[in-house]
């Protein structure tokens, strides 16, 4: 089995700053504004995230790029006071951040992304994104590579870091600020969260 004891990534929206109770629309598009005055808060007003709000977050963080377009991604997310209690013993540390977040969204990185490579090439040539050619040649050069363990789980780390910047970027642009957390039970997590073994804990 692939290492899932690496570091572990939250990302914790929060409150609306400007916008009232008008969740949906983006507060700002200025770059500089979202780059800039994006915090890391240890300590969230009481506020309950909507299904559509989160929604619309992750369609624009799922644009984030990824070595060959695989998307090596998958997540969990921690909303509902039930989930926090079941999951509470994992972060022994953070506390603050865990019990007045209204969205834990945890990270991990699917370790058998080569496997997507069919479909992933399939959509493209579907869209007029690559010629038949194209995804046949691609598709040959991954055969003839023999990447080490440790190489996929480097390759899983540097893409799900990709994401996990695009989600507390687009939380910002819809008026939301983060958290990013390393610290939690790491020995406690596959069997908690039931992960499959090519699922590593990476953020």
């Amino acid at each position: 089995l692939l290492c899932y004891l690496m570091f572990f990534y939250v990302v914790v929206p929060c409150y609306n700053i400007d916008k009232g109770c008008d969740y949906m629309k983006p507060v700002t598009n200025q770059f500089d504004e979202i780059l800039v005055n994006r915090h890391s808060i240890r300590k969230y007003k009481p506020y309950e995230m909507d299904d559509d709000t989160i929604r619309a977050i992750f369609e624009m963080a799922l644009k984030a790029p990824s070595a060959k377009n695989f998307q090596p991604w998958t997540f969990r997310i921690i909303k509902t006071k039930a989930a926090k209690d079941k999951y509470s013993h994992l972060f022994v540390g953070n506390r603050t951040q865990y019990e007045t977040a209204s969205v834990m969204v945890i990270l991990f990185t699917d370790t058998r992304y080569g496997s997507r490579a069919q479909d992933v090439y399939d959509k493209a040539v579907l869209n007029n994104l690559m010629t038949p050619e194209n995804r046949e040649k691609q598709l040959l050069n991954l055969k003839n590579l023999h990447p080490s363990a440790e190489d996929i789980l480097k390759q899983g780390i540097l893409n799900v870091g990709l994401i996990a910047m695009n989600l507390m970027l687009v939380a910002r642009h819809y008026g939301f600020d983060t958290c990013p957390i390393a610290g939690f039970e790491k020995a406690l997590a596959p069997a908690a969260f039931g992960l499959d073994h090519h699922e590593a804990v990476l953020a």
